[in-house]
């Protein structure tokens, strides 16, 4: 019989007072030099903020047991994980300024079955009005590690999409904003009331990023659905709450919406079923123009047998099938991270960031700002670094869609980075 022990403590922080006043300067970023490197994510965590009402939100986590490590804690023959989750708010305006602190600690006894995904919730103070940058650390102290990792909070109204809680028909949290064609989902909210709902839908593919010395404009989403629909809700009898039911029938994306004047809602972005892994060969060619010549993509993309095609693609850089398929498992593991980590109403390794992510690797240094992200390659401060600046764009559809200043100084490292890809040799292997 499967046992999974998780106990349970809220740690309210008793100086908080002290805190502000020791932050009363204001400072808006905040720098970590792992956000995006694999160590930093092989436990492949998740998390989804659900505000409860107008001064408690909730964080559910998942992430994988298979790199932790399990030891005896007593004389019996069970091992266990010690695993403590700590969940730090701070304010938009003021990164500086702490909060709160809520921590669990996870003690997950090791049976059978090996590897398992470890799942649950906690609660933590966030007050209405505002937005929030919320640090996560994940601490395994049998192994003496720390992950961390960051999310974004809007608390401003009741209308933002972290005010609805979206599961499966299972009642399981559904952590990605992606899913699948026919895919059921159930949406419930404690904080919004009204039971109609008017949902628009879009069908567009959108292009890959030019490079970022590219002159050529982005292209970017507009406000124009292509067709539309109601849903109802049920109201909670007495609380004031509301539960949707709502199928996602094709590939395209769904916006929900919970305000006309603003569009704020709540957006559903279906994929195909492998993602955000690659389906077929036509996949893999397409995400491995960035580092492509034209008339080696055009010969590829229609060749009789793409397959063959894309193959033979790797096989001639790496110089041997052996180091073919290495690069291969390597180019398109990043494919992958960039779906997973920068989906927005595109796939992730469309977008700047998913562009600069698998060419380079990961950066060195990440700044996060209130209006976008910092990337460094190199060492801060030292004039022969790359660094990459994405600005937050503002829209109604994700709260992940950020877009790259271009430079023409971009030129040189960005052609040095495909160069070694065309040696063979996989860019920055972090």
């Amino acid at each position: 019989m499967r046992r999974h022990f998780v106990s349970y403590l809220i740690l309210l922080s008793a100086g908080l007072c002290f805190l502000a006043a020791c932050n009363s300067q204001k400072v808006n970023q905040s720098s970590t030099d792992r956000l995006y490197k694999k160590d930093n994510n092989e436990l492949g965590a998740e998390f989804y903020v659900y505000h409860v009402n107008d001064s408690v939100s909730r964080l559910f986590y998942t992430f994988s047991n298979e790199p932790l490590v399990y030891k005896r804690t007593d004389s019996s023959n069970y091992f266990f994980s010690n695993v403590k989750l700590l969940v730090m708010p701070s304010p938009e305006e003021n990164l500086s300024l702490l909060l709160d602190t809520a921590a669990i600690l996870i003690r997950d006894r090791q049976l059978n079955v090996a590897v398992k995904p470890l799942k649950g919730s906690l609660y933590f103070k966030l007050r209405a009005g505002q937005k929030y940058h919320v640090d996560i650390r994940i601490e395994d102290l049998n192994k003496r590690i720390r992950y961390t990792n960051s999310v974004y909070s809007d608390k401003t109204s009741r209308n933002t999409r972290q005010n609805f809680l979206i599961t499966d028909a299972m009642g399981d949290v559904h952590f990605t904003p992606y899913y699948k064609a026919g895919e059921e989902v159930l949406i419930r909210s404690d904080r919004y009331s009204e039971n109609l709902f008017n949902v628009d839908y879009f069908l567009e593919d959108f292009r890959l990023a030019p490079p970022p010395f590219a002159e050529e404009p982005v292209s970017r989403k507009t406000y124009k659905a292509d067709s539309s629909f109601s849903v109802y809700g049920n109201s909670f009898a007495g609380e004031g709450g509301v539960s949707v039911r709502l199928i996602l029938p094709q590939k395209g994306f769904y916006h929900m919406k919970t305000n006309e004047q603003t569009k704020e809602g709540i957006t559903f972005f279906v994929f195909e079923p492998s993602y955000p892994g690659i389906k077929n060969s036509e996949q893999m060619i397409e995400a491995t123009r960035y580092i492509m010549a034209k008339r080696e993509y055009e010969n590829c993309i229609h060749a009789s047998n793409q397959k063959e095609a894309i193959d033979k693609f790797w096989i001639d850089l790496g110089g041997s099938r052996e180091r073919g398929t290495e690069l291969i498992r390597k180019y398109y593991g990043r494919v992958q991270d960039a779906n997973r980590l920068f989906t927005s109403y595109q796939e992730g390794w469309k977008t700047d960031r998913g562009m600069v992510y698998i060419v380079f690797g990961a950066p060195s240094r990440v700044t996060k700002r209130k209006n976008g992200e910092i990337w460094i390659y190199g060492e801060p401060g030292n004039p022969s670094s790359t660094v990459f600046s994405f600005i937050k764009v503002l829209n109604p559809f994700t709260d992940n869609d950020y877009s790259l200043e271009r430079s023409e100084t971009f030129k040189m490292p960005w052609y040095q980075a495909v160069d070694m890809w065309r040696q063979g040799r996989v860019y920055l292997d972090n």
